[in-house]
């Protein structure tokens, strides 16, 4: 093991762009998007905080959850749901879709994970309860294996197949907040309140690598779609551009206005934040500077997902909506900020 010193982004297709006009001096809006609210079903039904959503690439659907308990699954064709999961007893946290697509995982407070049928929306199966609440799970690139992370101080891998433990992998502190498998299934990496990243080796579940990242919390982590770069991101309001194999500081991007929640990988050059600020920013990673900013949310940017057949950005926020943004492409020029803001609000 090496240890490395401390260094110190509902629901309808999005209308079409249109091109910038934004200078440097200047934000203008570059493409216009629509926005979801839920709709309630009785006088005293409330609205959902937004703190998950998982999008199926090309597959027409979108999952959402959050502080209601329960599930939803969305047609991006219709704007309507589809299916309604219920079976949750608290918060929700964390979704992934199964890499084929034929299966949807959640987890939350209730410290277990419930697979459902994405086509059906039938329960298939559920983890036995872990000893504390669930905040992020990840699937491996084969589907093969789910690893979830919570509040305690363990990385738990499981048979998507059956539900079953197959083991446990001692993490880098208490109170984890993000997993993620390289996109070639070869590394595993978490962090949370501490700061500190572990990456293990896959299959073998030995620590390859240990990362100072941060002195405050990390709250999220994604690796390029090569794996070559690993990102994180959090309370300290820096994003840190990590070389996956050797742990060295590749770069640094500095949103300053609020503490980064949520993060997803836009292609090879795209990366987009959401956070405490309220507001969406589309990074370029490789020039390390912010290409777009997409505003229109109310509350803190806790959920990002990206669906790269549309080129679409979805999140979900504390404001209690989902929005869908349609990025430029090409994407502008690196040194001037846009403003994306949503035109049309579909209740």
């Amino acid at each position: 093991m090496r240890r490395i010193p401390h260094v110190a982004a509902l629901l309808a297709c999005a209308l079409a762009c249109r091109p910038s006009l934004a200078t440097a001096d200047e934000t203008s809006v570059v493409a216009p998007s629509q926005i979801i609210e839920y709709e309630p079903q009785t006088l005293t039904d409330r609205a959902p905080v937004i703190t998950a959503v998982a999008v199926l690439s090309g597959g027409g659907m979108v999952a959402t959850a959050g502080d209601d308990h329960v599930v939803r699954i969305w047609s991006t064709t219709t704007g309507r749901v589809v299916h309604t999961l219920k079976g949750h007893q608290d918060w929700v946290r964390t979704l992934a879709f199964s890499p084929d697509g034929n299966v949807l995982a959640s987890a939350g407070d209730d410290r277990q994970v419930m697979f459902w049928d994405a086509g059906s929306g039938k329960l298939l199966l559920r983890t036995p309860p872990a000893p504390h609440p669930l905040y992020s799970i990840a699937y491996n690139p084969e589907g093969s294996r789910l690893a979830a992370v919570g509040f305690g101080h363990q990385v738990y891998l499981y048979d998507p197949t059956a539900g079953a433990l197959l083991r446990k992998l001692e993490g880098p502190g208490v109170d984890l907040r993000s997993v993620v498998f390289s996109p070639d299934g070869t590394q595993l990496a978490a962090a949370g309140r501490n700061g500190q990243i572990r990456i293990w080796n896959v299959p073998s579940g030995i620590t390859a690598l240990e990362i100072s990242a941060t002195l405050g919390r990390v709250r999220t982590l994604a690796y390029s779609p090569k794996g070559d770069l690993l990102v994180s991101a959090g309370e300290s309001r820096t994003i840190s551009i990590w070389d996956a194999h050797t742990g060295e500081l590749r770069g640094t991007l500095r949103p300053r206005s609020g503490k980064v929640l949520s993060m997803t990988i836009c292609g090879e050059d795209l990366i987009a934040t959401g956070g405490s600020d309220n507001l969406v920013r589309v990074w370029n990673w490789r020039t390390q500077q912010e290409a777009d900013r997409l505003q229109g949310h109310t509350g803190s940017v806790a959920s990002l997902a990206y669906d790269p057949a549309s080129a679409m950005i979805i999140s979900g926020s504390f404001d209690t909506t989902v929005r869908v943004w349609k990025l430029a492409l090409p994407i502008p020029a690196a040194n001037s900020a846009q403003a994306i803001t949503p035109e049309a609000s579909v209740r």
